[in-house]
């Protein structure tokens, strides 16, 4: 222990005994630390520097600037070298300042090197040990942090990435002309098929098991086929995503309805002959001659997204919550349907078993395992590895489980991403 951790500590410890015992426990041998000298200095720890190293205080400004101009408190998640609190206390217009640790070793490290007591002393500003599972508005994200948080943080992690893209990537649909096009190849379809919300006449269950085609779906072929094997009275409702149909075909299941909304599916992703008792529900964005081969009933919906407000003006259906994943609607649509008991297969929102997807080989569907750069907690509180976009999908799911407190959601496996709001089901037990 340094004498400035002492000095640190003394006042954290004063002001907040929990957070101090909590970074007590801390080992910061674990970290490849080191000084970065510019025309400032900053510290690195495993390669990310965790602020600029040449002018901190316009970094730190920077941050700050993003606040709308008539906020009064403030959360920053992570603390870097300590510089935007630093700043934000010098300000007498921010009366709340909330900062939450992203990772207590690294802050531990900070203390041990750096002389916090400035703004760590502050009547305004309160110091958490960690950041919770939803994001205060508005907020401060010391960005370089993001790449550093715990296991604990790693929820918020992904809702500060998914906000950082939100306006970009609505922005990129929006002006998407593929799908434009799409809309426009599809018309026929959209106008000779009827809206999904007609599904409700035929499927209206309680019980509904959601197939999509991550790894683990491949440990439930076994179960999922005898169920199928019930009288349909008894049987729960079985909706799958496009990618997951031919691994289900193959072992003898058949989903009483699919589910396909990405402008990607091609013929050769689907077992088009096999089709002939699954009904197709689609977004127009799908390939038509996709929609034109199938052999079964066939259901038009629209996504909730602004991008399909001038159809559903036009051409009225079915709209669905979807926020990048098929998985999205799906659920939704079984809701819909009338479920309030839903137990998903192959969610997994990562590559366990060292796999991309159940049933394809690596890199058919476009994601390959030795690509992926990030990583998510599983159900046992393990990191698997996974992309930037699967873990928006996973928040995305939260948060829409959220809004369904009536309703029941199991996931049947611990390793697929832990999914909140659910709980674990053995199905093979």
């Amino acid at each position: 222990m340094t004498e400035l951790f002492a000095n640190n500590l003394h006042i954290i410890t004063k002001r907040w005994p929990i957070v101090a015992a909590a970074i007590k426990s801390q080992s910061i041998d674990q970290l490849n630390a080191h000084l970065v000298i510019g025309r400032d200095q900053t510290i690195s720890v495993n390669g990310i520097q965790l602020s600029s190293r040449h002018d901190r205080i316009a970094e730190a400004q920077l941050f700050i600037n993003t606040l709308p101009p008539n906020a009064r408190q403030v959360t920053v998640y992570g603390v870097g070298m300590g510089d935007v609190p630093s700043v934000l206390i010098e300000n007498s217009h921010y009366t709340r300042i909330e900062v939450c640790i992203l990772n207590l070793a690294v802050f531990a490290l900070l203390l041990c090197y750096t002389d916090q007591r400035e703004w760590l002393d502050h009547p305004n500003l309160t110091l958490h040990e960690q950041a919770g599972k939803t994001l205060s508005f508005p907020y401060i994200a010391i960005t370089p942090e993001l790449n550093l948080v715990s296991n604990e943080n790693a929820i918020i992690r992904d809702l500060i990435i998914f906000e950082l893209n939100r306006h970009y990537v609505n922005q990129k649909h929006i002006n998407d002309m593929r799908v434009e096009s799409r809309f426009k190849a599809n018309i026929k379809n959209i106008e000779n098929d009827p809206s999904a919300n007609l599904l409700i006449m035929q499927h209206s269950n309680p019980q509904c098991f959601v197939i999509a085609s991550g790894p683990t779906l491949e440990d439930h072929y076994d179960y999922l086929f005898k169920q199928r094997q019930l009288p349909e009275s008894i049987r729960p409702l079985m909706i799958a995503a496009d990618t997951a149909l031919r691994g289900l075909i193959n072992h003898g299941i058949y989903p009483d309805i699919v589910i396909s909304i990405d402008i990607n599916i091609r013929l050769d992703h689907l077992p088009i002959e096999e089709t002939d008792n699954i009904s197709l529900v689609y977004f127009p964005k799908l390939a038509p001659e996709v929609v034109e081969k199938w052999k079964g009933k066939k259901y038009c919906a629209y996504s909730k997204h602004k991008q399909y407000d001038a159809l559903a003006n036009s051409h009225p259906k079915l709209r669905l919550y979807t926020n990048g994943s098929v998985i999205h609607p799906i659920i939704d649509l079984a809701i819909y349907l009338g479920a309030y008991e839903i137990s998903m297969f192959g969610c997994d929102f990562c590559y366990t078993k060292n796999k991309t997807h159940a049933f394809w080989p690596d890199g058919s569907l476009g994601p390959k395992i030795n690509n992926a750069k990030h990583w998510i907690l599983n159900g046992r509180g393990k990191r698997v590895p996974t992309d930037l976009n699967f873990r928006g999908y996973l928040r995305s799911l939260e948060n829409y489980i959220k809004t369904k407190p009536n309703v029941k959601f199991y996931q049947s496996s611990l390793e697929g991403a832990r999914i909140q709001g659910t709980q674990f089901k053995d199905f093979n037990r």
